[in-house]
């Protein structure tokens, strides 16, 4: 009997190797799934605990508006100067001197320009009168502590500080920038436009005393030889009177000129250039004056008190008002001068020099019978002479070369960026501040809502149970109606 068997026989399938290039399928790196379920818990937080979400966002928000009244701004006051020579009113003293933008930052941060800012601009007594709510706190606590700064080291501390935030750079088109970033906006105001006024003054004194020094110096030498040909003209008088027959001797001369020690005439002369250099200084200052009042008046017709044009003329005019620190050193010299000179017995007043006396006979063609010391003495005046006379012609054209800067200096430094006060400050920025609260409320109001939730333990979603369950066992005879609190530990499992 024949019996059909049917067995099935289990052979092995050889699947074929994988490409060396193809490994097979990855996991995802992350699981998108889980990602949009817990996305979807997050949000629905914010609905099931709106109260907890409002709260910390606006707890945010209003921690960034305390944030900007308490807390230290800062503020940015820029000008630009153009210092450029003019071919047409050029003078010979242009040559010698260096560029005018030359050595700008040095002379402008400089310490004693740093200390004389600070006089300068009352920084001392304005200090702590615009100081934030949060700085006004500190010093607060070191004056009950007893260590608040002394003026010394307050005046120390702001001179360097002050050397920190002023910036000043030339370009090398002839531009002077003046940058400062201070904590009040007036006060940076304050200190470029003085800083600006400051360099000005400067460079005013260097151009202008260099002119008013040569001609010091001229008329200097200039009176001494003066001096000396009045002792020869007496001298030579002498000489022909004494070989001249008595009836047609002349009038006896003029005693001689009274001998001046040099160093008096020195310090006459220094005294006399200081004086002058004060005057021009005053001079100009006072024309920069009458302009800024002229423009005063005509924005006055346009804006109104508080417009920030008309504001901060009225600060440029009060800073001018007063004396500026090179008027101060100045005058200080002087007193110096005149010190000096009341040592000598002529006092500290000397009489401007004026032209030689010389009688005209004297220049006559000498005649033979004469005796040769008359010639020399003859000769000696003539040399004398020509040597006053190249003084005089140097002096005279000293001074149109001084004029001639007078008039240059208002054209050769243009002011073409004038400081302003600024109407908001450059950090923090509100806007970027607030921007920031906005998205960090929302940010940490999410996470807040969402952690409330986690350490809740109830169960609110289904991928809580996935997660707290094992793998082995299934979910989905659980009930998704019944899932709430979470039953105890050791409970029967349903």
């Amino acid at each position: 009997m024949t019996r059909t068997t049917n067995e099935v026989h289990a052979r092995p399938i050889h699947s074929p190797a994988p490409h060396p290039v193809y490994d097979g399928p990855h996991e995802e790196l992350f699981d998108w799934h889980k990602v949009q379920g817990y996305a979807l818990f997050s949000l629905g937080s914010v609905r099931r605990r709106p109260l907890l979400f409002l709260s910390v966002f606006a707890t945010m928000i209003l921690l960034a508006v305390v944030a900007l009244v308490v807390l230290p701004k800062t503020y940015e006051v820029q000008s630009r100067l153009l210092a450029q020579k003019n071919p047409v009113l050029a003078v010979r003293a242009d040559s010698n001197q260096m560029e005018p933008t030359r050595a700008a930052a040095e002379t402008i941060i400089g310490r004693d320009n740093l200390r004389s800012l600070i006089q300068q601009t009352d920084l001392l007594q304005e200090w702590t009168k615009h100081r934030a709510p949060i700085l006004r706190w500190k010093d607060w606590l070191l004056r009950a502590l007893n260590r608040a700064p002394t003026e010394e080291e307050l005046t120390k501390g702001l001179t360097l500080l002050l050397e920190k935030n002023l910036t000043v750079w030339t370009t090398p088109d002839g531009t002077v920038a003046i940058q400062v970033r201070w904590r009040d906006p007036l006060m940076a105001y304050r200190l470029v436009d003085a800083a600006q006024q400051n360099f000005l003054e400067k460079r005013h004194v260097l151009e202008i005393s260099t002119i008013v020094e040569q001609i010091s110096i001229l008329e200097g030498h200039a009176s001494g030889l003066k001096k000396e040909i009045e002792t020869q003209v007496a001298e030579l008088q002498r000489l022909r009177d004494n070989f001249a027959p008595k009836s047609a001797r002349a009038a006896p001369p003029p005693p001689p000129a009274k001998m001046v020690d040099p160093e008096q005439r020195n310090l006459r002369v220094m005294l006399n250039a200081k004086r002058r250099v004060i005057t021009d200084l005053e001079e100009f200052r006072q024309r920069h004056l009458v302009e800024l009042q002229t423009r005063l008046t005509e924005q006055r017709a346009i804006y109104s008190e508080n417009h920030p044009i008309v504001v901060d003329l009225q600060r440029s005019i009060e800073l001018l008002r007063h004396q500026s620190p090179q008027v101060v050193m100045l005058r200080q010299e002087e007193a110096d001068l005149r010190r000096q000179l009341a040592n000598y017995s002529e006092g500290a007043e000397g009489v401007a020099p004026g032209a030689a006396n010389i009688p005209a006979e004297l220049f006559r063609d000498l005649s033979g019978s004469e005796d040769s010391s008359v010639e020399y003495a003859g000769s000696q005046l003539r040399y004398a002479a020509a040597q006053y006379a190249s003084l005089r012609e140097r002096i005279d054209a000293a001074r149109i070369d001084l004029d001639t800067a007078r008039a240059a200096f208002k054209y050769r430094y243009s002011v073409v960026v004038p400081p302003e006060i600024p109407g908001s400050p450059i950090k923090p920025k509100a806007t970027l501040v607030i921007m920031a609260a906005l998205v960090a409320g929302l940010l940490l109001a999410l996470f807040a809502t969402t952690a409330a939730d986690l350490l809740s333990g109830v169960v609110l979603e289904r991928w809580q149970l996935e997660d707290l369950l094992p793998p082995s066992q299934a979910i989905l005879g659980v009930p998704w109606r019944a899932a709430g609190q979470l039953p105890p530990a050791g409970a029967p499992e349903p």
